[in-house]
Order: structure tokens, then sequence, then C-alpha cells
């Protein structure tokens, strides 16, 4: 029975200590955004009386790792910190509550008007019998007439406002359904669940703290793009850095000081290590391929509907993009690529082979999504049934959480340049934009665009053609010493003149100082390829025939500037020892005879027009068939 009494009373005591616990909320001053995950830090103020005191930091992340969490103050004694899932204070997004403010003052307004529409349909009714009354009184034919037109006059005033009034109900009604859609899209109705920390400290005196509370999540990353810009050919090349920054943390970010970062939150840094590779035997290697785009659908397992905003990245890079609200994606891809990994929230994320063809992806929803595993201070997962008492206290040394007493740092902030608010951070492996401005970023997954830098840069400009596949001329911008530029593999959207001319990649793997940009075709340098049928000839040996090919090229530069354009060709190679293959003429094009590329270099005057002229023969058996497009 003693036993007892002392249970309930400890009992008693837990559930006081409980209710005396005072909800503090933080404010998310900073994020430390990598390619994959993110480092958050809040800052709160604590109002501390003296001895020792629970404390409750609420509305936290509910996707935030434990393992991570850090909370520095100066003047207290840290005790003991507990992190847990809180299902009962759920967090609606901010947007979501502006949504449904603005709903509700469209459906007052759309009450307003059905109120008039019923006034004016009673209106209608009064003068419609008005109107046969009329007619069974014994009046006379001036009067009747009179009163005709007067009721008819109002019939139609009425029936005009019914008309207006029924077409501005159909709108509000319209737009109150879009917002609807909305709602249910952003938080597929339902809200989010938050997370809490549970601090205990000790405090010699009554005093105001201000506290750092830091920690890491994955549901966050940055896709690196860029804007090129190219104004004329005499004029430097204008590269505009942006960054795509997304987050599905639970929380939005509101006025948060963003600093992106080249690395990966997940990266071990452990140098790789090379597995034996056995001549004569099976070893596996990835198969390149060239620059191309790759395009497909996002779909859920569950229910087949498409997955909008769900992250599509190109293994290994820092190349990716987003799906639309059709769930679907299209993007450049680097060379030697060949897989796609896919993710969306609650859902498991998977990997997909690169195809030619569009790709379909059927995500499958994670058994162990939020709603169904709680996450406590020491890694473990728990189900919502066992929560209540099965967490443990952490005090003294906290397994997983990291707590200090006064917090010191060596990190200087860089100069702020005038120009642009932004400053590059070198480390020795990877690199950090501190971006100056704070940023909104809503925890829908969906990608935001922050503007990093934009630098102008010296480039030199040539055209270059290859018109045996196609007769066009494209500018080509060549930027020399480009790895000093930081630039990430990621897609760049080309203007020259102020116009759109297509997309292209940016890509660390080109294994060259020199970066070549293509700004699109110029109609004013015609290029034009014929074969001269008229003068070829054709000879015979017994059961031997020799065909001979000749082609002419011709250029015109119809700009008023001098234009410097590579053109290029080729002779073909033989496979076989049947077949040979001769030059006659090059044309004075230089010749690559590995593979057979033919190459010129001209600079062309304003108005200048240049043709050139090359040949070859091939002898074969007879009966060979030969592509008569050679």
């Amino acid at each position: 029975m003693r036993r007892l009494h002392i249970y309930i009373l400890l009992s008693f005591l837990s559930a006081a200590l409980i209710q005396a616990q005072t909800k503090v909320e933080s404010k998310i001053e900073s994020a430390k955004v990598f390619t994959r995950g993110a480092e958050i830090t809040r800052s709160a103020q604590l109002s501390l009386t003296p001895g020792i005191q629970q404390l409750e930091l609420n509305k936290l992340s509910p996707r935030l790792d434990p393992k991570t969490v850090q909370i520095t103050g100066e003047h207290i004694t840290i005790l003991s910190v507990r992190h847990e899932m809180d299902f009962l204070d759920k967090q609606t997004p901010e947007r979501v509550k502006k949504l449904w403010g603005n709903k509700y003052e469209l459906e007052d307004s759309l009450e307003i008007l059905n109120v008039h529409l019923g006034i004016l349909e009673s209106e209608r009714d009064v003068l419609n019998k008005n109107t046969k009354v009329i007619g069974s009184q014994g009046i006379s034919d001036k009067d009747y007439q009179a009163a005709i037109q007067f009721f008819t006059d109002k019939l139609k005033t009425n029936a005009e406002s019914i008309f207006k009034i029924s077409k501005s109900i159909e709108r509000l009604q319209n737009q109150i359904d879009d917002l609807q859609s909305q709602i249910i899209s952003i938080n597929n109705n339902k809200e989010e669940p938050t997370s809490k920390i549970l601090l205990t400290v000790k405090s010699e005196q009554a005093q105001k703290v201000d506290i750092t509370i830091s920690y890491s999540m994955l549901e966050a990353g940055w896709i690196p793009s860029y804007d090129i810009r190219a104004m004329g050919i005499n004029e430097p090349l204008e590269i505009t850095y942006k960054a795509q920054v997304y987050q599905n943390s639970g929380i939005d970010w509101k006025k948060v000081k963003l600093t992106l970062s080249s690395g990966d939150i997940e990266s071990t840094g452990t140098a790789p290590q090379l597995n034996p590779y056995y001549l004569g035997g099976r070893n596996f290697n990835v198969s390149s391929q060239v620059h191309g785009s790759v395009s497909g659908y996002v779909f859920g397992s569950d229910d087949g509907l498409p997955l909008p905003q769900a992250t599509v990245l190109v293994k290994g890079t820092t190349v990716g993009t987003a799906t639309d609200m059709n769930g679907f994606f299209s993007m450049q891809v680097p060379s030697g690529s060949s897989t796609l990994v896919f993710r969306f929230l609650g859902y498991v994320t998977q990997e997909a082979p690169i195809s030619n063809d569009p790709i379909q992806v059927k995500l499958v929803p994670d058994a162990t999504s939020l709603g169904e595993v709680v996450v406590v201070g020491y890694g473990e997962a728990v189900t919502k049934k066992s929560i209540t008492g099965s967490v443990a206290t952490l005090s003294g040394t906290v397994p997983g959480i990291r707590v200090r007493g006064a917090a010191s740092s060596s990190y200087s902030r860089p100069k702020k340049t005038e120009a642009i608010p932004v400053n590059l951070i070198n480390y020795e492996t990877t690199f950090v934009y501190d971006i100056e401005l704070p940023y909104d970023i809503p925890t829908t997954g969906k990608p935001e665009t922050v503007d990093i830098q934009t630098k102008s840069i010296e480039a030199s400009y040539h055209y270059s053609t290859s018109p045996k596949i196609k007769e066009n001329a494209y500018l080509v911008a060549e930027i020399p010493d480009w790895e000093n530029l930081k630039l990430l593999d990621g897609e760049s959207n080309l203007y020259f003149e102020n116009s759109f001319v297509g997309k292209s990649l940016i890509d660390n793997n080109i294994g060259t100082d020199t970066l070549s940009v293509s700004l699109g075709k110029d109609e004013g340098i015609i290029v034009n390829r014929e074969r001269l049928k008229q003068f070829e000839k054709q000879k015979f040996f017994g059961n031997k025939k020799r065909e001979e090919r000749k082609y002419k090229i011709t250029i015109v530069n119809t700009k008023s500037s001098k234009a410097a354009i590579n053109i290029f060709d080729q002779i073909p190679l033989s496979a076989v020892s049947y077949i040979k293959v001769s030059i006659n003429s090059l044309g004075g094009a230089d010749y690559n005879e590995e593979t057979g590329l033919l190459s010129w270099s001209l600079e062309l005057k304003a108005g200048e027009k240049r043709e050139l002229e090359f040949s070859y023969e091939i002898d074969c058996p007879v009966g060979t068939n030969i592509d008569s497009d050679l």
C-alpha cells in the first residue's frame, strides 16, 4: 500500500511539472541549404526565475533530425533536453490561413449577392402579377398602353439586373471553387503535426536569456540554374546564378537568411576506395550518353494521380527539376548520366534508368510516414500509442543532442559587396553563397527561385555550322578558365539580343578549360551544302567500281559586321577491307584521319560570300550498296 501511495504521489508531481511547463516560441533566423538537406538556426528568448524550470520549445519541424539538435545559451545550466512529436498542436501553414480568409470573404460577398438576387426575383414576380391584374380591369386603352409600357420597362430593367447578378454569382463561385482546390492541393485536407523540445534549465537569478537552437533535416535542398545572356558578339557575356530552393519541413520559412552550400549534408567525407578490376570477367560500367533531354511523368502508386512538385535529380549531380501540376518533368541531362532519382514527401525515394522514351514512375507511399511513427531524442522510433512515458529524460551528456552553456564562434562574415548582396565563401572542398536578402520559402516542396549573383564575363564569339546535318549557323560563346566561375552542374536558359533561344547544360565533366555555350542559330549567316553530281565520275574495273563524290559548301555573311565561323563536314571511313576511300581534294580543310572530320576556320567580312569544295573516291566491288548521301 505504501508503494502505491508513492506511485500516486509521483504521478501527481509529474503532472504538476508538465502543467508548469512554459511554452516558448522560436523564430527561424537562418537556413544553410545544401544540395540535399539543410541546417536550421532558430532563436528564442527565455524569461527565467531562480531555480529549475521546464520549458517547451514548440511549433518545430516534425522532420528535424533529433541527433543533430544543438542548444546554445549563456548564464544558464541546461539540465536535460528531450525531443518528441506533437500531434495535438498541429500547424496550419500561413498561406493556407490566407486562402481560407480569402475564401470566407468571397463567401460573404456571394451571400450578399444571393440576397439581392432573391429581392430581384420577388420584384419580378410582383411585376408579373400586376401586369395580369391590369389586363383584367376596365381601363381606357391609353392608360392600359401606358401601364403595359411601364411594367415592360420595369421587367426589362429587372431581367438585366438578375442576369448581371447571376453572372457575378457564377464568377464568385468559380473563384471559391478554385481557392478550395488550391487549399486541398497544398495540405491534402490535413494539417501538419509539429514537434517540440522539452528543455529543463537551471537559473541562478531572474533573467531574460537569448538561446539558439539548431538542427538538420533532409527534406530541403537547392538545384542550381543559370541565365546566360549576350547582347551582341562585341559585348561581354552575362551569367546570372540562380537557385531553385525547396523545403518540406512542415514549417514555412519566413524572411529567412539563406546560405547555399555546394556540399551534401549526407556526405560522409570518407575517401572512396577502388575495388579489383578483372580482365576477361564482367565489370559494371555505366553507359555514357551525349547531352540530351529526358522527360516523363511521376504518379502515386496508391491512387494513380500525378504528383506535382516531385523532385527529379540526375544521380550523383546537382542537375534536377520538379514536376508540374500534371506530374510532368523535362530537363537536360549531362553526358555519362544513367540514373534519375525521384523524391516526394510521404513516398519512398525511387531510382529509374534514363531513357530516350518518356519515363513513367510510380512512387510507393512510405509505410513509415510521420502519421504512424514518432521519433524521440535518442533516435529510437516508437508508435504513437506508446509515446506516453516512453521518452527517457536526457540529462548530463545527452545522447544524440549537443548542449552548450556558452557559444563561441570563429566565423567572420565577409564584407558585403556593393553591387551584389551575395558573398562567396570558399572552403577546401565546397563553397557557399551567403545571400544577404531574406527569403520566404513555403513548405510545399515547390522550388522557389533565389537570385544569387550576376557576373559579366569576357567571352569570344564565333559561328559554328555542320551543314551535312543542318544548314544553319549557330553562334557560340567561349568562356576561358571557366572553372574559376564556381559553376555547378545545372540547366541554363540562353538569351541572345533579349530573345530566348533555348536551353543548355553546364557540365563539369567536359574536361576542358574553355566552356562553349551555343546561343542559337543566326539567320544572318546563310549556309548551303550541295552535292555536285554533274561533275562526279564513275568507273568500272572488272568486278570493281570507283565512285566519286563532290560537295560544295556556300557561306554568306549578310550581317553588317565581320564574322568568324567554323565549318565542319566529313569524309566517310571504311570499316571493311573491300571498301577503300581516297581523298581527291580537301578544299583547304584540316583533316582528322582517325575521325574523318573536315574543319575550316574562316573570317568573313560583312556581305562576303565563300565557297568550299571537297571530293573523294570510293573503290568497292560491283553491287556494293553505298549510301547515296555520303
